[in-house]
This record gives structure tokens, C-alpha cells and sequence, in this order.
């Protein structure tokens, strides 16, 4: 649920709480309510009240369970974005040595490289369930400007292109 209609919806459950608690005060000043009709508004009231309430705290606690983890996942974020790299540059290195001359080993360990960087970008990609887009982006991108050797780290690796 998007968070405009999780506030939308509570700031509904809170309207028809207000709503009610004045409806019930105004009814009964005219005349004394009946214990069904008692019960019914006050159990309506909570049940609305416990929802918005529910749905606030559920909101809040996720916000600051995020902030509480951001510093850890940024670091752990450049972990993975190195090992990425790492595994990029080992793939490359390969190549080069194959050109230098040709040995079936390496085709081997090429291979083995080649399977765990679509893992690598695949992980990458699942941090942005954990922290914002914007922030995988911009160290995504200073990352690439730190890197010697031009490489940008786009959703696209070397074995797509291939």
C-alpha cells in the first residue's frame, strides 16, 4: 500500500472516529441512548480508533526501523558493489589472459565468474528494497567515479552484452 492512501486511510478512520464521537454526544443530549445503540457507537468508535492507530504506529515503526538500519546498509552496500567489481575485473582479466594465449582452464574459471555476476547485479538490485533508489543510485554513481577504469555499474553487466 502506497504510503498516500496509508495516510489517506488514516486520515478516514480519524474523520469517522471525530464523526461519531460528536454524533454520539449530540444524540444523547436529546434523549438517553438505548444499551444497544450505547454499545454500538462505542464499539464502532474503538474499532476505528484501534485501526488508526494500528495503521500509525505500523507507519512509524517501519520509518525508524529504516533510519536505524541506513548507516549499516550503506556500508554493506559497498561490500556487495565491491565484490561485484571484484568479479567484473576477474572476468576481464581472464579474457586478456585468453587472448594471450589460449588455455581450456580458463574457460572453466571464466565460466564459474561469469554465472556470479548476474548474482552480484541481482543483489545490487535487491538493496533497493532495503534502502531508497536515490541512495543505491548515487553510490552506484560515485562508486563508477571513483573507479579507475571506467566501468559504470548499470542494470546491464559485460555477460548481457556478450
Amino acid at each position: 500500500m502506497g504510503v498516500w492512501v496509508q495516510w489517506t486511510v488514516i486520515g478516514l478512520l480519524t474523520l469517522v472516529t471525530i464523526v461519531l464521537s460528536i454524533t454520539l454526544i449530540i444524540v444523547s443530549q436529546g434523549r438517553p441512548l438505548t444499551p444497544l445503540e450505547a454499545i454500538l457507537f462505542q464499539v464502532v468508535i474503538l474499532a476505528t480508533g484501534v485501526g488508526a492507530s494500528y495503521m500509525i504506529g505500523k507507519y512509524t515503526a517501519m520509518e525508524a526501523a529504516r533510519e536505524m538500519i541506513r548507516p549499516y546498509t550503506r556500508s554493506a552496500f559497498r561490500r556487495v558493489l565491491s565484490l561485484y567489481k571484484s568479479m567484473y575485473n576477474l572476468s576481464v582479466r581472464i579474457e586478456a589472459m585468453q587472448e594471450e594465449g589460449y588455455d581450456p582452464r580458463l574457460d572453466v574459471i571464466r565460466a564459474v565468474v561469469d554465472e556470479q555476476i548476474p548474482s552480484g547485479r541481482d543483489a545490487l538490485e535487491d538493496w533497493r528494497d532495503i534502502i531508497p533508489s536515490d541512495d543505491v543510485d548515487e553510490m552506484l554513481q560515485r562508486y563508477s567515479q571513483n573507479d579507475d577504469s571506467g566501468e559504470t555499474y548499470s542494470r546491464q553487466d559485460r555477460t548481457d552484452s556478450q
